[in-house]
């Protein structure tokens, strides 16, 4: 039997659930919720403002942009005016939903009088905000419906930067350890994550939003495996719900802290100054055992048991233990030339199968599709009905997910995964079909 089968074999004596997983999920966790917090962020660091616009150019010298602009000439006096005072529609064109204009203005008759000719629309160069939130668009003047685009564009380069880094960390995974592969990504992240807040201009942030994921976009993948490959097979369903209900509560964090902070420099602080603390993996978190067992090193594989079977107070069986040193590279599981797996050679095998083949396509196209969907009502929620306020509409779509976690979980126990999996892509879809008739409450 190969050491593979003898780990399996040996996680049953080890402990499905002892203080050592308690101890391993935890660590995990923190990096799971940190992931959550990096992928989501653009959502209120890049989000649209409500503004209005100042009607005296000449306020754009006085007062920062940041700030609300005051209207002196219709009789604002401080920055708690009225948003939308009753002389709005006098000075301001109206869309045909009831909102102001982003862009344009009346063309004002006097400086000093709130009278306004209104055959005459001018564009305006300043804006007043509604509340005290602070984002990329107000920081860079990115407020006309021309410059909407350079706020999506944020998001789009962010998942360009997971794309083109996900190969990028697989191979340092392979290569130098999923510990290794962890550590870097997540600190990588903190990092490009505080040189955000220094950006000057729009272009500096793009290019950082981009490098970003690039470096620390894996986070969720490695973490993953190193908390399931230490759990027994019929316990990892409820090692993947506890993963999934941090990300979760990762994004829910996400919210709360958007909510107190308001302003895009403070959010990316706070949520990525404590990211330089995963340093710290580098000597609490144990490395993978299975990828220590491909690389030939028994030796660290055994020590890494044998603390796991320490914390637990559980009995090895010395036998099953005495050929775990290193050197011993007969019994690691390699194919016929000694390098073991690799991509391409698991890609050959898949193509040799029409089976793996179809569920490969089958399971990439519903990645895809949820990918896709999550994503979708994850950015849209800020704009859920029922309430305007757009963090609690985020926490509370963020925490909604912990239920269906519990319900999929039972579903995939009683009804198996694939029916499990049709019958959420169906409720999804009809979800989704419906929302768009469901009248807007008055």
């Amino acid at each position: 039997m190969g050491v593979n089968e003898d780990f399996d074999a040996m996680l049953h004596d080890i402990g499905a659930c002892g203080l050592y997983q308690i101890r391993q999920y935890t660590l995990v966790a923190f990096a799971i919720m940190f992931s959550a917090v990096s992928s989501i962020g653009f959502v209120f660091t890049a989000a649209i403002v409500p503004h209005r616009y100042n009607l005296i150019f000449f306020f754009a010298l006085i007062f920062h942009l940041n700030e609300r602009c005051l209207i002196g000439a219709c009789g604002d006096e401080s920055e708690t005016s009225p948003f939308t005072p009753d002389w709005l529609s006098e000075a301001v064109p109206f869309k045909s939903n009831g909102q102001p204009e982003s862009c344009l203005m009346f063309q004002s008759l006097n400086a000093t009088i709130c009278e306004f000719e209104r055959n005459v629309q001018e564009r305006c160069y300043s804006w007043v905000m509604d509340g005290p939130e602070r984002t990329i668009q107000t920081e860079f003047s990115l407020m006309c419906p021309e410059n909407e685009w350079k706020l999506a564009l944020v998001g789009t380069l962010n998942n360009l930067g997971v794309l083109i880094g996900l190969p990028i960390s697989g191979f340092i995974s392979d290569r130098y350890g999923r510990k290794t592969a962890l550590v870097i990504a997540l600190v990588s992240a903190g990092i490009f994550g505080l040189l955000k807040t220094l950006a000057t201009s729009y272009i500096f942030f793009v290019i950082l939003e981009m490098m970003e994921p690039m470096f620390g976009g894996n986070i969720y993948g490695i973490s993953f495996i190193l908390a399931l490959e230490m759990v027994t097979p019929k316990k990892r369903v409820v090692g993947n719900m506890v993963i999934v209900f941090a990300y979760a509560f990762g994004n829910a964090l996400m919210g709360l802290i958007a909510w107190a902070a308001r302003d895009w420099r403070v959010i990316l602080w706070a949520t990525n100054a404590p990211a330089l603390l995963f340093v710290l993996y580098i000597w609490v978190l144990p490395e993978s055992v299975r990828w220590l067992m491909s690389r030939g090193r028994l030796g660290d594989a055994k020590k890494v048991v044998e603390f796991a079977a320490k914390l637990n107070k559980a009995d090895l069986d010395k036998e099953s233990m005495k050929d775990w040193q290193n050197g011993q590279l007969d019994r690691v599981d390699t194919d016929a030339t000694g390098k073991g797996d690799n991509l391409w050679s698991s890609l050959r095998q898949v193509t040799k199968s029409g089976v793996l083949l179809l569920r490969l396509a089958l399971c990439s196209f519903c990645w895809a599709s949820v990918t896709l969907v999550y994503y979708g009502l994850s950015l849209n929620s800020v704009s859920l009905g029922g309430t305007e306020n757009k963090y609690l509409n985020f926490i509370s779509t963020s925490l909604v997910e912990a239920p269906s976690y519990l319900i999929t979980w039972q579903c995939m126990n009683r009804l198996g995964r694939r029916r499990t999996l049709c019958l959420t892509f169906v409720a999804s879809g009809i979800a989704c079909f419906v929302n768009p008739f469901v009248p807007d409450s008055k």
